[in-house]
């Protein structure tokens, strides 16, 4: 192989010499820094999409404890926490200006009780009880809804909410 190389003219030996070069940077271009740069690059976007998760994760948690109690009613209109009893008097007071008919109230201990509606208009129940969730801050526990005929409908719906709950 000496031989050979030296059997070269100049310029030939500076034209493989030159090609050997290219060769080298080629590879190690294509082998090494263009990877090492994506992989950066990706790294870099992974990074900022973590970060930006959690500056949403620490934003919803923050005003999670900011809220008063979990499980208290809160009056949207007011800001304030109800207490249970005060709960039961106001969802009571909701239901008969949706123009529901309060058929029974049970329970009551705690903040959790009972409605049974005999004969309700099913657009006005539900009405009433996204008024109870939403304005009120109540929780819809467990329903059961039965035909009762004319479009009326017999309901139990069963809640929880003020500050006993």
């Amino acid at each position: 192989m000496t031989s050979w190389w030296e059997s070269l003219s100049v310029r030939e030996k500076a034209l493989i010499s030159a090609a050997g070069l290219l060769t080298v940077l080629l590879i190690g271009w294509y082998g090494l820094v263009s990877p090492v740069s994506s992989a950066r690059d990706a790294a870099r976007l992974d990074r900022q999409a973590a970060a930006e998760e959690l500056s949403r994760i620490e934003r919803l948690t923050a005003s999670i404890r900011a809220r008063p109690n979990a499980n208290a009613a809160v009056a949207v209109s007011t800001g304030a926490v109800l207490s249970a009893d005060a709960f039961k008097t106001e969802v009571t007071r909701q239901a008969q200006s949706a123009g529901l008919a309060i058929a029974r109230l049970q329970g009551g201990d705690s903040g959790r009780f009972s409605l049974v509606f005999e004969q309700a208009d099913p657009r006005q129940l539900f009405y009433w009880m996204s008024t109870v969730e939403m304005q009120l801050g109540g929780r819809i526990e467990k329903m059961s809804v039965d035909q009762a005929g004319n479009g009326r409908v017999r309901a139990t719906v069963e809640l929880s909410g003020g500050a006993g709950s």
